[in-house]
This record gives C-alpha cells, sequence and structure tokens, in this order.
C-alpha cells in the first residue's frame, strides 16, 4: 500500500509507469466538476467516479487483475487494510473481486481525505466507505490492469 498526496504522484512514476497516465488525468481534468461514470484513461487504465454517503463499510475486498488507486475528491472516507493472507472466510472469486468476512489480524486505517490517494496491490484485502468526518465523499478509483 502506498498512502500520500495526489500531487506526489510523480514521485512514485518508476514504480509503475501508469502513474504518469493517472497524474495526467488528475491535471487535465476538473475532478470536482465532472459527472460520476466510467472513463478510460488507457488499455491498462480505467476510471471510475462516485459519489455516495459514506457508512459501516462492508466486507474486506482484494483484486486479483488489478491494482487500486484510490482518490478522495471532496470530502473524507476511511478504508481498512490488512494483508489478504491475514483475511478469511472468503465468500468466492468472481472476476476481478474476492470479499472476505473475517479477519486474524489488526486493520490499518488510512483516512482518505480531499486530494489523498491510497494504492493498494492485490496483496492488500481493503474495505473502504467507512464514515470519517464528512457526510459525502466524491471519489475517483482507478483500475490499473496488472
Amino acid at each position: 500500500m502506498i498512502f500520500d498526496k495526489i500531487e506526489n504522484l510523480k514521485n512514485y512514476f518508476s514504480l509503475n509507469p501508469n502513474f504518469k497516465t493517472i497524474a495526467e488525468f488528475v491535471s487535465e481534468n476538473d475532478l470536482k466538476a465532472m459527472p460520476c461514470g466510467s472513463y478510460e484513461l488507457s488499455e491498462q487504465v480505467k476510471a471510475g467516479i462516485s459519489e455516495y454517503e459514506p457508512g459501516s463499510g462492508g466486507d474486506f475486498e482484494a483484486h486479483r487483475d488489478y491494482h487500486d488507486l484510490q482518490l478522495a475528491i471532496v470530502g473524507s472516507e476511511r478504508i481498512d487494510v490488512i494483508p489478504v493472507s491475514q483475511a478469511g472466510d472468503s465468500t468466492g472469486y468472481k472476476p476481478d473481486i474476492e470479499f472476505f468476512k473475517s479477519q486474524s489480524c489488526e486493520s490499518t486505517k488510512v483516512a482518505l481525505e480531499e486530494g489523498c490517494f491510497a494504492f493498494l496491490s492485490p496483496d492488500d484485502a481493503h474495505k473502504p466507505c467507512i464514515k470519517l468526518g464528512s457526510d459525502k465523499i466524491k471519489k475517483a478509483v482507478f483500475k490499473i490492469k496488472i
């Protein structure tokens, strides 16, 4: 997992060449004004922009075919993260997602606040959508094909 401010994404270009595509998309678009929906940035990267009220989260989830880069555009939420090896009671793998109903360790709690991003690999089981402070969040989730 990487957690940082979006303006620092350039510091990670050497880790994943798709970070540059995301950084360009963020700098060239007014994400606050952009309508919710799906956007294809390249063959390797797609974005989903959504707005919702965070709650108690759901089950932990993990992905096999994509990395997630989750960016808070407006508002905030908490994301809990654990190693996928510490997640249990899988509900079974479906295309690109697996949910887990239990955990055998304490989670890392990430405060995803406006302008911050969390990069999550397939080894990072995560539970997003947990109320932190704001009533609403507008968020972009970038799916980076592995």
